[in-house]
């Protein structure tokens, strides 16, 4: 018997009330799902409550905050004094736990890119040790996107493109990863854009529809939003 095993069943064939919201949370499986999400908000809050210095649901807490903040300005370019106070006290550590690295994949993108690069480098290391122990979350596949969208935004085309392609393959490796996979053809789409080629925008139109034709209006907005906030109109060759 492993010992998460040992844990679950000496939890009463339950997982604890920190693991439950983790995983609560890793299952929205992106920030609309996670901001959309009421009730798991509500839980976290309650739970720190009356515990207060459980690390993971706090990390979490913060997360919900700075991406709230990057919806609301429409940009990365936010501040998070508590988000800086995770990452000084995890760098500090030798090894990460696998919570604390889906915590910093998910912050990495507000700091400044001296800081962010660090973090992303530390991410990249950690992450091989742990692609097999949650094999249905697809860790990679998603930190990629996430990373591709982030270099995109920032005008770092050749960097977003690197982590883009990584992301098509995995996505047919994994399988039932279809709203990544076409994030990943949409932000493949929109660097070729920028770097001048204008009828890549009839892909990143297509890629919105195919979110209407899977009913995930969301996505087709958030998707949208971006193209048109970020990219549409502009163009910045070879950054």
């Amino acid at each position: 018997m492993s010992l998460r095993e040992f844990e679950y069943i000496r939890n009463g064939y339950a997982l604890t009330s920190s693991d439950k919201i983790f995983f609560d949370f890793v299952n929205a499986k992106n920030s609309i799902g996670m901001l959309n999400d009421k009730k798991l908000s509500k839980e976290i809050h309650l739970y720190l409550k009356e515990n207060p210095s459980d690390f993971i649901p706090y990390c979490l807490s913060v997360i919900e905050d700075v991406y709230t903040k990057v919806t609301a300005a429409n940009s990365y370019d936010i501040d998070s004094p508590e988000a800086v106070k995770i990452w000084e006290e995890l760098d500090a550590r030798s090894g990460w736990t696998y919570q604390e690295l889906f915590i910093m994949s998910k912050l990495f993108l507000v700091f400044p890119p001296e800081i962010s690069e660090n973090i992303i480098e530390r991410i990249e290391k950690e992450m091989d040790n742990y692609l097999e122990f949650f094999e249905d979350i697809h860790f990679d596949a998603t930190f990629y996107m996430n990373l591709g969208k982030y270099y995109a935004i920032k005008r770092h085309y050749s960097k977003a493109k690197i982590y883009l392609e990584k992301v098509i393959p995995l996505t047919e490796k994994y399988r039932n990863m279809v709203t990544v996979e076409n994030d990943a053809y949409a932000y493949l789409a929109i660097v070729d854009y920028m770097n001048g080629n204008k009828e890549a925008a009839d892909e990143v139109e297509y890629c919105i529809n195919c979110y209407h034709y899977m009913r995930r209006p969301e996505l087709a907005d958030d998707l949208k939003s971006d193209w048109e906030s970020f990219f549409k109109d502009t163009y910045v060759l070879n950054g």
